[in-house]
């Protein structure tokens, strides 16, 4: 080796770190770390330290994730592969599950402070790992994060050649390919007869038919299922960015109102005042006596401001919730972010009959809905309309070249198939040993 290219050798050597990156790349992933990882330490701690402010959850939560990709990058890992990968989104909805059963069993919010499990002794465990505030938890929001991620890219990915493939289908094949198709192949003499036959018995199964360029066809069906996975893949992101809707900004409070009284909904920019508080009685008999009486509904009489200005007044009851939208009935439909005022129960006080309302905002619900609609849609379209194709094409020596497939039920597509065989060969009076 001359001593020329060993030096060419060394020096390449020396351009790269021991992660396989450049040193400008080393030295600006290095820099992207160690920034993002002061900013995050930073905000936590102003975060922690004054909770009553701005909820800072979803931004430290991005954070976090920001600070693992970089250290993944600085590593030398692949961060575009490892965010369009599938065991990534197979291992979130996983852990999303598990943690979903454990926010379903534990109790959440303050409703822990009335439970047994203040006297565990794994309590201060449990709420410091955010067990009993689960869906609100950043680390919670930082999964979502990542599902966010894993599937906003996937779809970025697939869904231009996806596309693609449905509005500009492949119309001609090579003969290879249709000769040697799953299912087998069946080349008939006669081929521009037979094309014509098989054009006829293809439209009759409902079959779209396509000429090619080269005297080729192409016939198909269910054309635009191979768009039901992007759908089924959207349907997750829609549901993934509600949950962070209302993990960040839903609310659920117990606000409890005397009759005449006005008072601030927590949470919210708005006012309720309770004008009348009326029970319904009903007797109760027992042996054909009345042994007294029990109330069987209850309402209140709300009206809700906002600035000084009357939104709604309502009578409302159990079944009857009051819902107050301050935003434009777009953002409102997308998002969910209506106010729900619901009665709940109400209580003898010394002062009088306290009313007690639930009031809750739910933003992310439609999403929610839209993301599940999606994805039995993109589950059904896709079971009962499979994408199928069925190539015809005449060989050199004139026979005419059948081909198909499928991208599911292939017994059925099967039956299509040799449906047309069949008519091929009675119609052109071959012997089925014409079509081994």
């Amino acid at each position: 080796m001359s001593a020329g290219k060993a030096a060419a050798i060394k020096g390449s050597k020396t351009s790269e770190s021991l992660s396989g990156r450049s040193v400008p790349d080393l030295i600006f992933y290095l820099i992207l770390v160690v920034t993002l990882a002061l900013v995050d330490v930073t905000l936590s701690i102003y975060y922690y330290r004054n909770q009553s402010g701005f909820d800072m959850r979803w931004i430290l939560a991005g954070l976090d994730i920001s600070v693992i990709l970089s250290v993944m990058g600085l590593a030398g890992k692949r961060v575009g592969h490892f965010l369009t990968s599938m065991k990534l989104a197979l291992t979130m909805l996983f852990v999303i599950a598990i943690l979903s059963i454990i926010g379903t069993w534990l109790p959440q919010g303050e409703t822990v402070l009335e439970s047994g499990w203040v006297k565990n002794p794994l309590y201060d465990v449990y709420r410091t790992l955010g067990l009993f505030n689960v869906y609100q938890s950043r680390w919670f929001l930082a999964i979502l994060y990542l599902l966010a991620f894993n599937l906003g890219f996937c779809i970025f990915k697939r869904f231009p050649p996806t596309s693609r493939l449905t509005l500009h289908p492949l119309l001609y094949v090579k003969a290879k390919f249709v000769i040697n198709p799953p299912p087998p192949p069946h080349p008939a003499p006669a081929g521009e007869k037979g094309m014509a036959i098989a054009r006829e018995t293809l439209s009759g199964m409902r079959y779209r038919i396509r000429p090619g360029q080269t005297g080729s066809v192409m016939a198909e069906k269910g054309r635009y299922s191979g768009l039901a996975s992007i759908a089924f893949h959207l349907s997750f992101l829609l549901i993934g960015i509600g949950a962070m809707l209302g993990a960040v900004f839903g609310f659920d409070e117990t606000v409890e109102i005397r009759e005449g009284q006005t008072v601030d909904v927590r949470g919210t920019n708005l006012k309720a005042t309770n004008y009348d508080f009326q029970i319904k009685y009903t007797d109760v008999m027992e042996e054909g006596r009345n042994t007294g009486s029990m109330p069987t509904e209850y309402s209140t009489d709300l009206e809700v401001f906002a600035d000084g200005q009357s939104l709604e007044r309502k009578v409302i009851t159990v079944n009857g919730p009051l819902r107050i939208s301050t935003y434009n009935p777009v953002s409102t439909l997308l998002a969910s972010l209506k106010v729900n005022f619901h009665q709940a129960s109400y209580y003898q006080s010394d002062r009088g009959v306290v009313s007690v309302l639930q009031v809750n905002q739910g933003p992310g619900k439609s999403l929610i809905y839209l993301g599940f609609f999606l994805m039995m849609g993109g589950i059904c379209f896709s079971l009962y309309f499979p994408h199928r194709r069925i190539w015809l094409k005449v060989g050199d020596s004139g026979e005419l070249l059948v081909g198909g497939r499928t991208n599911r039920a292939k017994v059925t597509f099967q039956r299509d198939f040799e449906r047309l065989t069949s008519e091929l060969r009675v119609k052109m009076g071959q012997e089925d040993k014409a079509y081994g």
